[in-house]
């Protein structure tokens, strides 16, 4: 998706300079996602509303642009399955129209060809063009996101969109925080993030304690719901980061959650820095045939980083 970074409810409630620009990003968006993808045909869509407040077709009040690799006259499609009809319009500028004439809510699609249409149905359902799409490329009973979240394309929708410079390299951190004071563990993270922010300035440096602190109060399950949830939401956020880079140079400590990361990256294809500091974990045979470099320091790690992550930018 394209996602407009400040809040606005639609392409039509924006002003003529923001839709030019939206345009500028669309076209360069999708010209960088048919060199790297190697699908020429792209289509998108966008479920709008010209309300700024009120009732609207739209699931999510904030501007976003659907773009999928999938070979279709969507704006006939649409026109066919709502009876109504697809107006043909030159650029985003134009959905303004929408606005202007009254209706409160729209459908935009673009077609493979470049050619913009927008279609106002008195009403649809919600998500309606995913069913559409869904049903045309064969997934007809997967279109709902919410019951089928598909986390496996979503990270390749990532990694796709960081092969093709449209999103930066995430560097996930692992690292021990038992017997460590939430303070201690935060101050860890931020040395990190620091160190390789300025080695990596384009990257950023993912921390599952950061991104699971306030989630784990908040969530209610059983034991071993929890801990499912917890291993595959470290699994989909590794396997959609560029390098994973360990601290294991705590002495005398048994890395059980850091050791299963960096199996689970292993798994997906990304490189490994283990920080090992003195101690003599570096010689075991099992965690050696599994990491990429070993450094004393997260220092040298951070030093290291650009290098390969280089190696991942480059085509698989």
């Amino acid at each position: 998706m394209l996602v407009s970074k400040k809040h606005r409810s639609s392409v039509a409630t924006l002003g003529p300079k923001q839709a030019i620009q939206v345009q500028q990003e669309l076209e360069s968006v999708l010209s960088k996602l048919e060199s790297q993808s190697g699908a020429s045909r792209w289509i998108v869509f966008e479920h709008g509303t010209t309300l700024d407040c009120g009732l609207k077709a739209c699931c999510v009040d904030h501007l976003h642009l659907h773009l999928l690799p999938v070979d279709m006259d969507l704006a006939a499609e649409l026109a066919t399955r709502l009876s109504c009809e697809a107006k043909r319009i030159e650029s985003l500028q134009d959905l303004r129209q929408v606005r202007e004439s009254g209706a409160d809510n729209y459908i935009y699609a673009r077609n493979p060809d470049g050619k913009h249409y927008v279609l106002t149905p008195p009403a649809y359902s919600s998500q309606f063009v995913r069913q559409v799409i869904a049903e045309r490329v064969g997934r007809g009973e997967f279109w709902n996101w919410q019951n089928h979240p598909l986390e496996g394309d979503s990270v390749q929708t990532v990694r796709m969109f960081r092969d093709a410079g449209l999103t930066p390299h995430a560097i996930y951190y692992a690292h021990a925080i038992e017997d460590l004071s939430p303070a201690e563990v935060k101050e860890s993270i931020q040395a990190a993030r620091s160190m390789l922010s300025r080695h990596c300035p384009q990257a950023t440096m993912l921390s599952m304690y950061e991104i699971l602190e306030k989630s784990l109060r908040e969530i209610d399950l059983p034991e071993d719901k929890l801990n499912a949830y917890l291993v595959e939401a470290e699994r989909k956020f590794i396997e959609a980061s560029s390098l994973l880079v360990v601290d294991l140079s705590r002495p005398n400590w048994q890395y059980v959650g850091s050791l299963m990361e960096i199996v689970y990256a292993t798994e997906a294809g990304i490189p490994v820095i283990a920080v090992v500091g003195n101690a003599p974990i570096q010689q075991r045979r099992w965690l050696r045939a599994h990491v990429t470099r070993f450094v004393k320091t997260v220092e040298e790690a951070a030093q290291l980083a650009p290098s390969l992550l280089q190696k991942q930018s480059q085509p698989r």
